[in-house]
């Protein structure tokens, strides 16, 4: 029989409470897959992926978002309509400021 994981216990310090719901839900919904240090790391990366914009090799994209479809369409329907933040590369920043006019 496979140890229950403590998944209340392996909050990081640094993660806020929206980050923590989202790797946490992601966590209990696969608890039962895979061995802690494995759910760890891929709720790990699913979190960088979600909240950093992260990439990582097309097989671990493709892994990462076929175990999230669920939590990321629960995540994302309840951003759906809260204020979104755009980046934008520095090179296109500089180049937007230096082509604007001042009258």
């Amino acid at each position: 029989m496979k140890p229950t994981i403590d998944i209340d216990s392996l909050r990081t310090e640094h993660e806020s409470d929206e980050q923590w719901e989202v790797r946490r839900s992601f966590m209990q919904e696969h608890q039962e897959d895979f061995d802690e240090e494995e759910l760890v790391t891929l709720a790990q990366l699913f979190t960088n992926i979600e909240f950093l914009g992260c990439r990582y090799p097309a097989q671990t994209m493709k892994r990462i978002a076929k175990l999230a479809e669920k939590v990321s369409a629960k995540y994302r329907e309840s951003r759906r309509n809260k204020l979104k933040r755009t980046f934008v590369e520095a090179s296109d920043a500089a180049e937007a400021k230096a082509k604007r006019s001042f009258k």
